[in-house]
């Protein structure tokens, strides 16, 4: 009887809903790095998986097909065991679920260079929402918390406000640190890249993601042609950005993400007019030019 009623909780917690949002994939290369005892990089990679698995950034109760699937590739360029210091780049890219449809779509995807922290061997990461610890926790909180407004914007327009400003407030408690990642000056940093989505001068782009996702890419298994409408109507909206600044960060971050799908969705049927399509993309995009010209 007892084995029965230890199963029927294990059942009602693996499908019970869950705290966290993310379902991290985290990979780190250290090819770059001469030295034979390299177990500091695994353990790394296993400590910032499971803060990003573990960790509960907001207060919504997630179901587990609900998590948002991302990516986060560390690429280690130097580290120091003396001083326990690592620089390097950081890939990340998440992704969320097309309606009706087993395909999933990229919503963030940016290679940050700007990465430093210091790191020893099985410290623990904790996330304190007014008290970052480290740097490192700086910078797994901030992507999270802007991979997770980024999610609920493309569901809901501007409903990833309050991450995106709790984003924000990892930034100005990370700026006394000084590194170049934080503060103001670098055009496509940390700090530039959640100023700008926060900004009513780009507000375009947060208009963009939600159309392009909700009156567009979810439509294209039920009505193609209205799918195909509203992801061209999402991105004259985006060219009301270049009207004001022309290769702003924010459009260069939708484009960084969807450029391949969108020339995917038009070279397909049903039959759409791109002529005008193709020449907003090469105005406002022109550095994927190519790309416009092959739909």
């Amino acid at each position: 009887m007892l084995n029965k009623i230890v199963l029927f909780f294990v059942f009602l917690m693996g499908y019970s809903g869950v705290a966290q949002e993310l379902n991290a994939n985290v990979v780190i290369n250290s090819e770059r790095i001469q030295q034979s005892n390299k177990q500091v990089f695994t353990t790394l990679q296993t400590s910032i998986r499971d803060f990003l698995n573990n960790t509960k950034f907001t207060n919504l109760n997630v179901k587990r097909n609900e998590l948002i699937d991302c990516n986060l590739l560390l690429i280690v360029n130097d580290y120091n065991p003396n001083t326990n210091a690592f620089t390097g780049t950081l890939q990340i890219q998440s992704s969320r679920p097309v309606f009706n449809s087993g395909y999933s779509t990229t919503l963030f995807n940016f290679n940050d260079r700007n990465i430093s922290f210091n790191y020893i061997e099985f410290e623990p990461l904790t996330y304190s929402e007014n008290n970052i610890g480290s740097e490192l926790v700086g910078l797994l909180s901030f992507y999270a918390h802007l991979m997770i407004g980024l999610d609920a914007d493309s569901f809901a327009l501007y409903g990833g406000s309050t991450n995106f400003q709790k984003a924000s407030n990892v930034v100005s408690m990370m700026q006394q640190n000084g590194d170049k990642g934080w503060v103001m000056g670098d055009q496509n940093n940390r700090y530039a890249l959640i100023n700008d989505i926060l900004s009513n001068t780009y507000s375009s782009y947060r208009e963009a993601l939600y159309n392009y996702h909700i009156k567009g890419l979810d439509l294209m298994n039920s009505n193609p042609e209205e799918g195909k409408k509203g992801i061209a109507d999402a991105i004259n909206t985006l060219a009301n950005i270049h009207k004001t600044k022309p290769n702003a960060f924010p459009t260069r971050i939708f484009f960084d993400a969807k450029a391949d799908e969108i020339v995917q969705v038009f070279s397909a049927g049903p039959t759409y007019d791109k002529t005008q399509l193709v020449e907003t993309l090469t105005r406002i995009n022109s550095s994927n030019g190519i790309k416009w010209n092959r739909m």
